[in-house]
């Protein structure tokens, strides 16, 4: 979705990448997370993501459509601004659970809960179309070679890459 400021600005859409999203766990899931609504049982320790983060977002539809209010998550209020900073506090120990990206969970050899697979775009203003550079990265965009190297990241996939999406 192109934000309200750039309506009137003439523009393309390209495909960059999807991404998984979800909730980031210690090896083996000892607590058995599945869902959203898990975190809410007694005794998880979360951490979340500062609101207006897409992934607050995301867990807050969850939460709704579960019908968990958001003060039943012991940590809710307990947030962090990165996703690495979420890992770490998984990683020592200090939280059960923190939302973030299968990329990173795997960075920090943490398990990972899916919860949303999002798509990735770059928004190039019409008067920077012709531009050699951002020639050069779209002709990039449209290589086999990028496609493979997005795939090969975990929780990464390339199939939207470099394809118009409007």
């Amino acid at each position: 979705m192109v934000d309200d400021k750039m309506k009137d600005v003439p523009c393309r859409v390209v495909g960059f990448s999807l991404m998984e999203e979800g909730v980031m766990v210690a090896r083996g899931n000892p607590l058995g997370i599945r869902r959203a609504s898990d975190l809410a049982r007694p005794g998880v320790r979360f951490v979340n993501r500062e609101p207006g983060a897409a992934l607050r977002v995301l867990l807050d539809d969850h939460l709704k459509r579960d019908g968990i209010p958001e003060g039943a998550l012991s940590g809710y209020h307990t947030e962090v601004t990165s996703h690495r900073d979420g890992a770490a506090r998984v990683a020592c120990h200090v939280a059960d659970a923190a939302l973030g990206l299968k990329g990173v969970a795997d960075a920090w050899n943490l398990d990972f809960v899916s919860m949303a697979v999002a798509r990735c775009d770059l928004v190039i203003p019409g008067d920077l179309e012709t531009h050699p550079g951002m020639k050069a990265l779209l002709d990039l965009l449209q290589s086999p070679a990028l496609r493979r190297e997005i795939d090969s990241l975990p929780g990464y996939d390339g199939s939207v890459t470099g394809k118009m999406i409007a």
